[in-house]
């Protein structure tokens, strides 16, 4: 029998789990803190629901089976569709919905570096408004939450415009966009040989030219030579400034405009970005755009819409390439042993537990000195050590395991004494 981890998927332990809280911790303060809302979704969707937002390129990559019911379902590839379905249904909701979410994800692809079959990933939407402020809130969380993180300056954002792309392709001629957008998309992650083919079989009449124009990075400039090229391509070059401007008075600079960003999915709609690695190291980081039209596929009114969603897989290597990933320790505050007296040890660990501490105790019937040297072996800063004599006077002795010290402190003020200890 073959009982081992299937490929493409991980197992936390303790220590690996609380280093991975910590970072979803950060996420989800900082969402908290621009307003934005934590909603959940089932992990089990109707297949159907991504073929009609994202087509049968994405259905291919999912993790889906008929169940006992005969219905077609898979495990979510993306959260995207259920939050488009609940907007659409649900009349009673008060536009702008700001949302975000931490859920697992599965894909069915071939694992790699940065790339897994089950992660995690936060994603963070705004539905109802069509206003470039919100292309430049979502996108200003995405950069706070990498800020900190204590990636300020190892990333940069790229935004593009598929509009505007698109406008640039049909002044070049009759060109299959969509086959086109897949090349683009495809840059620096596909043979150059196989790109330049598939941009001429889109019609691209000179893929060299093309290829050298869209691989300019930058800011106002570019958006002034694209401006000069493509005369039709103005009201969304104005719109890139504004959201360029914007990000600025944010307080971000990391940002450039990047026509080679398209974002491969169709839905796709005016403004999309990715956020990369600095050293051009790893896959995107995160990456999301507006998708104006998807509400309405599910039923609903004409819902202006837009979010990205990050993985927590090429985010960890990136962390733990620059040295801030969070030490991968889990320990206990305090350990409380008990030399006797076990209903007092008991009540002092829940009055501890109640007061917010991580709070472990024998559960063995371990001798005084054997209980001491495991809180040592743990790495569990204080123990509080009780017995007849502690129960009888209301008290508890602390000791502090580093410095080998102890007091002994009345039990109302043991808490306080505590919480000004720990770190």
């Amino acid at each position: 029998m073959d009982i081992s981890r299937l490929k493409g998927f991980r197992e936390f332990l303790p220590d690996e789990m609380e280093a991975r809280r910590r970072v979803f911790e950060v996420m989800r303060q900082t969402a908290l803190s621009f307003g934005f809302g934590e909603v959940d979704m089932p992990s089990l969707e109707r297949l159907d629901l991504f073929r009609v937002k994202s087509g049968e390129e994405i259905v291919e990559q999912t993790f889906s089976f008929v169940d006992k019911g005969g219905r077609e379902v898979t495990l979510i590839p993306e959260l995207t569709p259920a939050l488009a379905r609940i907007v659409a249904h649900r009349k009673d909701l008060q536009k702008p919905v700001r949302w975000f979410s931490i859920p697992k994800i599965w894909r069915y692809e071939e694992p790699q570096s940065g790339r897994l079959r089950e992660f995690y990933q936060f994603n963070a939407d705004i539905f109802g408004s069509s206003s470039i402020y919100a292309d430049a809130e979502v996108i200003a969380l995405a950069m706070e939450i990498l800020h900190r993180l204590g990636l300020a300056g190892k990333f940069q954002m790229r935004i593009s415009d598929r509009y505007m792309m698109e406008a640039i392709l049909r002044e070049l001629g009759d060109v299959d966009v969509d086959r086109a957008f897949r090349a683009i998309d495809k840059i620096g992650r596909a043979d150059e040989g196989w790109i330049q083919n598939e941009l001429i079989s889109a019609g691209i009449p000179d893929p060299d030219e093309f290829m050298g124009f869209i691989s300019s990075h930058g800011g106002q400039d570019v958006l002034d030579d694209i401006e000069a090229a493509y005369p039709s391509t103005r009201p969304r070059c104005e719109r890139l400034r504004d959201l360029m401007s914007l990000l600025d008075a944010y307080g971000f600079r990391e940002h450039v405009v990047d026509l080679s960003i398209v974002r491969g999915l169709a839905y796709y709609t005016g403004v999309v970005f990715e956020a990369h690695d600095a050293k051009g190291e790893f896959r995107a980081i995160l990456g999301g755009g507006r998708y104006d039209t998807v509400v309405k596929l599910f039923g609903g009114e004409d819902t202006p819409a837009v979010g990205f969603g990050m993985g927590d897989a090429v985010l960890e290597l990136l962390m733990r390439r620059e040295g801030v990933w969070p030490e991968e320790r889990f320990s206990p505050d305090v350990f409380v042993a008990s030399a006797g007296a076990r209903e007092y040890a008991i009540e002092v660990a829940m009055k501890l537990r109640r007061e917010g501490f991580r709070v472990e105790m024998d559960l063995s019937g371990k001798g005084l000195s054997k209980q001491l040297r495991y809180a040592s072996r743990r790495g569990i800063p204080f123990v509080v050590i009780v017995g007849d004599r502690e129960m009888e006077k209301g008290v508890a002795v602390l000791r502090d395991m580093a410095a080998g010290t102890q007091v002994e402190v009345p039990l109302k003020d043991l808490p306080a004494l505590l919480r000004g200890r720990l770190p």
